[in-house]
């Protein structure tokens, strides 16, 4: 897959924020800190230099709601494909593709660009591209096959897969215990955590405590509003297991915009 280079209308790139526990920034605050950045409707648009989740999923949704689409994404990583952060960067483009983002690059070490980026299109969906001093260089690659085994999701910083008949283990609530119950369920031997959200104090008791799913996370819920509110804020990219009552364009349109993954 290749795609020519546009010429960007307009690019932002990292503020140097992040959300707890590694930083004291709210969520919504930095989405409105790349929105007063961005211009409505002036497309394409650069998300240049990203190395952490949140400032790159908050300037993704403040370019969608500002109508700057198409967006091109790139990171910056070392040598092993971590950015300074230890996002991975199959993670960051699991998140970024599943959120509408129409390219996805990288700048790394020189000598470390080719692997890396045929490790990204052995999964890629989207085009590739390269960044190297302010210049974007399209890698060129034919798309594989989605393997129906190996669905792609990804935790705030690492790659994991899911697949249709994973064992999600035992429904977690958000209550007081959940960042214990969280680290809890990881030690079971099962292939998901799932964490139910069922009021709007749930969403931010989930915010708070999210930073320590390490596995594939399964978010459920019956209420649409309280599901996008809980996809909004996680730095990853989860999954719905089915066994809710929500309709199929609630489902499909949260997977268009967070990179839900139905199962």
């Amino acid at each position: 897959m290749d795609a020519a280079v546009p010429i960007f209308q307009q690019t932002v790139g990292p503020l140097g924020l992040d959300v707890p526990p590694a930083g004291e920034t709210g969520f919504e605050q930095l989405v409105a800190e790349y929105r007063a950045q961005l211009q409505p409707g002036l497309e394409p648009a650069h998300i240049c230099g990203m190395v952490n989740m949140a400032e790159c999923r908050a300037a993704l949704i403040a370019a969608r709601e500002a109508g700057c689409a198409p967006v091109w994404t790139s990171w910056v990583c070392d040598e092993d494909g971590e950015s300074a952060t230890r996002v991975h960067m199959l993670a960051a483009l699991f998140v970024c593709e599943g959120m509408g983002a129409a390219a996805f690059g990288i700048d790394c070490p020189e000598d470390s660009a080719d692997g890396l980026l045929h490790e990204l299109a052995a999964y890629a969906q989207v085009p590739l591209y390269r960044m190297r001093a302010g210049s974007a260089t399209p890698y060129p690659y034919e798309p594989s096959p989605r393997d129906p085994d190996a669905i792609p999701c990804a935790t705030g910083t690492a790659p994991c897969f899911v697949t249709r008949t994973i064992d999600v283990g035992e429904e977690l609530e958000c209550g007081p215990d959940l960042l214990e119950d969280i680290i809890a369920a990881e030690d079971d031997p099962v292939g998901a955590v799932k964490i139910a959200i069922q009021e709007q104090d749930d969403v931010e008791i989930f915010a708070e405590h999210q930073y320590a799913v390490r596995d594939a996370l399964c978010l459920w819920s019956d209420v649409p509003e309280l599901l996008e509110g809980a996809l909004r804020v996680y730095q990853g990219r989860a999954f719905y297991d089915g066994t809710g009552q929500l309709e199929p364009e609630d489902l499909e349109r949260l997977s268009r915009l967070y990179g839900l993954i139905v199962l």
